[in-house]
Parts: C-alpha cells; structure tokens; sequence
C-alpha cells in the first residue's frame, strides 16, 4: 500500500497503454511483410526497450512451454491494464475467425491511438479542476479563515476559542481530506489519493494554526 506504489503502478500502466497504438502499427507491418502473428509480436517486443516491450518478451518466451495464445493471455494479465487485456481479447477472437490480421491490428492500432488522445485529454482537463479544488480546500481556505479568526479573534485579545478553535481545526482537516478522496475519484485515481489525504489534511491544519498566530500576533 501507500500512495507511492500506487502512482507507480498508475504510471507503468499508463506507458503501456500508450505504447499500445505503436506496437499494433508495428505488428501489421510485420504482418504485411510476411511473417506470421508470433514473428510478428517477438520483432516488435525485440526492438522495445520500455515496459511493455520487456514484459511482451518475457511473455513469449513462456510461449515455448505453453502456447502463443496463453502466453498473450498472460502478458495481458501482468500489464494490468484493461486496456491491453481488451486487445488480446480481439486478437484471439481474429484469430479464431480467421480474419485478416494485419487489417485488424491496423485499425486497432488507430482507435487506441485516438482513445488514448481522448483519455490523455480527458486525465488533464480534469486533474486541472482536481489540482484547483485541493487549491482552495486545502490551502486558500485555511489561510483565509486563520486570518480572519486571527485578526479578529487573536490570542491577544483574551477571546475564549477554545472549543471553537478546535471545531475550526477540524473542519479545515475534514474539508481537505473530502476534497482530497473527490479528486481522486474524478482522476479514477482513488486508492493513491486516500493515502496522501492525511498529509493534505496536517498540511491544512498546520496552515490555519500558523496563519491565526501570525495574524493575532501582528494585528
């Protein structure tokens, strides 16, 4: 666990995805070429040198104990991406239909580069909105509302927050965790997010402390 694995892994995946359009074109040029789909797969995963390539390799070397199909099954599986594992699926089923290989690969290769576009367009747009509302949540409120309570409130005018200061350090940490977890949902990133939520949540709470001293102290 933790949030670092998990961007990790987010990363990873997200490289071989992208990859993906590439490989395709590549493999449908082996295909008209001339050489069969098993040819095909092991050129390409022989002139990558990224993860995905390494992973297709190791994946068809297997092939030699097992079969072709099982070890694309198996690469499939130890991308862990859905995406990949999508492909493979099509792939068998061309093959059991006996269609056109180079022609499915071809076409594949163009509608993942465009769903990838899409998906790219898509990750940015919304980490913007994401990145804004952790802005305001966790930094800019905090900071606006120490003020005012500093200024106007400070320890040096003998006001009795206890209680109530307590209430608004809780409230800063809450609104920050629950903007936090929303981000993530919206980037499809949850798991990675709920680990960084906590230190969103110090970071808030330091922040109005700091700035309801500073504040008090100065005014």
């Amino acid at each position: 666990g933790g949030a670092i694995p998990l961007m990790r892994e987010h990363s990873r995946r997200r490289s071989i995805e992208r990859a993906l359009p590439e490989m395709l074109e590549l493999i449908s040029a082996e295909l008209g070429a001339g050489l069969g789909l098993e040819q095909a797969f092991a050129d390409v995963a022989k002139s990558r040198n990224d993860e995905a390539g390494k992973l297709l390799d190791v994946a068809l070397e297997r092939a030699q104990a097992t079969s072709f199909s099982a070890a694309l099954a198996r690469f499939a599986i130890e991308t862990r991406s859905t995406m990949v594992q999508r492909v493979v699926n099509l792939l068998d089923a061309a093959l059991e239909q006996n269609a056109p290989l180079q022609d499915v690969t071809y076409r594949m290769s163009i509608e993942y580069e465009k769903l990838n576009t899409l998906l790219r367009m898509k990750e940015e747009k919304v980490f913007g909105q994401a990145f804004t509302m952790i802005i305001l949540m966790a930094l800019m409120l905090p900071v606006i509302t120490g003020f005012i309570v500093g200024v106007f409130a400070g320890p040096a005018t003998g006001y009795p927050l206890g209680s109530t200061l307590n209430a608004l350090y809780i409230f800063s940490a809450a609104a920050t965790g629950v903007t936090v977890v929303i981000s993530g949902r919206m980037l499809d990133r949850l798991g990675q997010y709920v680990w960084t939520a906590p230190l969103g949540m110090l970071i808030s709470t330091v922040l109005f402390q700091g700035v309801y001293l500073v504040a008090g102290n100065l005014f």
